[in-house]
């Protein structure tokens, strides 16, 4: 396919990320989940491309990558902090009271 074989290298690994999320709402007959993540997929994928065609492959980079780092970050403090551990507690005392 000419589209995915143009794309640059940010904008590739989101449109695999990308299918693999469509793939995972269509095999749970989440059909509206499917059309957003769609356009707003296909919408991330042109802009990722058009920073790299414009000479801005490092900010098409970042942008790519945040999301990424922002969730690892969230679990490694939460787990650093047993979250889980305090909010099980917590539930554990309010309903078994």
């Amino acid at each position: 396919m000419r589209f995915i074989d143009e794309l640059c290298p940010p904008a590739l690994l989101y449109a695999l990320f990308l299918a693999i999320q469509l793939g995972l709402d269509a095999a749970d007959f989440a059909w509206m989940t499917f059309a957003w993540k769609f356009v707003f997929g296909g919408a991330t994928i042109f802009v990722l491309d058009l920073l790299c065609r414009l000479n801005l492959g490092v900010v098409s980079w970042f942008l790519m990558a945040v999301p990424f780092i922002v969730t690892a970050l969230a679990t490694s403090i939460a787990m650093g902090l047993q979250l889980d551990r305090l909010a099980t507690h917590a539930v554990r005392e309010t309903f078994g009271v």
